[in-house]
C-alpha cells in the first residue's frame, strides 16, 4: 500500500512545471522578436502586437472553452490571492498599457499655478502654488494628499488629473471578459475595444504569474494550482497559433 500511495500521489498533473515550459516557449518568441528589449520592454511591445492580437480573436470567436478559461483564470485569481511585487494579480485591476512620463496638468487655473506631472519609476510629482511633492507612487496618492496644506478644490485638480492618466492604462478587465461570449451583440467598434483589452490584460497577467512563479513569490496550494492550470491552457493555445 506504501507504493500505492506513492504512485497515487505522483499522477496529478503538476501545472506550474506546465506553465514554466509553455512560457519558455513564449519567452523565445519573444526574444527572437525583440532581441534589444528587457523582459518589461518586451512585454509593452507584445501587447501592441496586431498579429497575435488576431490570432487571440480567433481563438475566442472559434473556440468556445478559450473564452470559458479566460473566465476560469478570472475567477481562480480572485480566490487564489497571488502577489507580485506586493501587488495581487487580479483582472479587477490590470495593467494594460504602460505608465509614462507626461505632463498632465502644467497650466495656471482660477489664477492657481499647477505643475502636475507622471514621471519615471511609476511615479507622480505635483507643485501647486509653491507646495511642492516628493515622488510618489499612485497608491500613495491620498496619504499624500492629506499631508500638503492645499485647499479641497486644488486636491480635486490633483487627484482628477492623475486618477485619469491611471485609468487610461489600468483597468477593471472583468467586464470586458463578460462580453466575449456576446461579440456578436456589440458594434465593431466596440468589438475591437474588448479584444484589445481583453488581449493587453491576458499578456500582463501571464507576465505577473511567470513574475510570481519564477520569483518565488508563489505559495503553492490547490487554489493557485489551478491558476497556473488555466493560465497555462490559455498560453498553449496562443503558442500553438502563432507562425514559427
Amino acid at each position: 500500500m506504501d507504493k500505492f500511495k506513492e504512485y497515487r500521489a505522483s499522477i496529478d498533473i503538476d501545472y506550474y512545471v506546465y506553465f514554466t515550459k509553455a512560457y519558455f516557449a513564449f519567452n523565445a518568441y519573444l526574444k527572437a522578436q525583440y532581441p534589444t528589449q528587457n523582459d518589461r520592454e518586451k512585454i509593452n511591445e507584445m501587447k501592441k502586437c496586431d498579429s497575435i492580437k488576431v490570432k487571440f480573436r480567433q481563438l475566442i470567436e472559434r473556440e468556445k472553452h478559450f473564452s470559458d478559461d479566460l473566465i476560469a483564470l478570472q475567477n481562480n485569481l480572485n480566490t487564489a490571492l497571488i502577489k507580485n511585487q506586493g501587488e495581487y494579480i487580479l483582472c479587477s485591476k490590470v495593467m494594460i498599457d504602460s505608465h509614462r512620463e507626461k505632463e498632465l496638468f502644467v497650466e495656471t487655473y482660477r489664477r492657481i499655478s499647477y505643475d502636475i506631472r507622471a514621471i519615471g519609476g511609476e511615479k507622480f510629482t505635483f507643485n501647486v502654488d509653491g507646495e511642492n511633492s516628493r515622488p510618489f507612487k499612485f497608491e500613495e496618492l491620498e496619504e499624500k494628499l492629506r499631508t500638503v496644506n492645499l485647499s479641497e478644490p486644488q486636491k480635486n485638480k490633483i487627484r482628477d488629473s492623475i486618477n485619469g492618466f491611471v485609468a487610461s492604462y489600468s483597468i477593471n478587465l472583468e467586464p470586458e471578459l463578460a462580453k466575449l461570449n456576446r461579440l456578436d451583440e456589440l458594434t465593431i467598434t466596440e468589438q475591437d475595444e474588448v479584444i484589445t483589452k481583453s488581449y493587453k490584460g491576458f499578456i500582463e497577467i501571464l507576465y505577473s504569474l511567470r513574475n510570481a512563479l519564477f520569483h518565488s513569490e508563489v505559495k503553492p496550494n490547490d487554489d493557485v494550482m489551478k491558476v497556473y492550470k488555466f493560465a497555462y491552457f490559455l498560453l498553449r493555445k496562443i503558442l500553438h497559433k502563432i507562425p514559427t
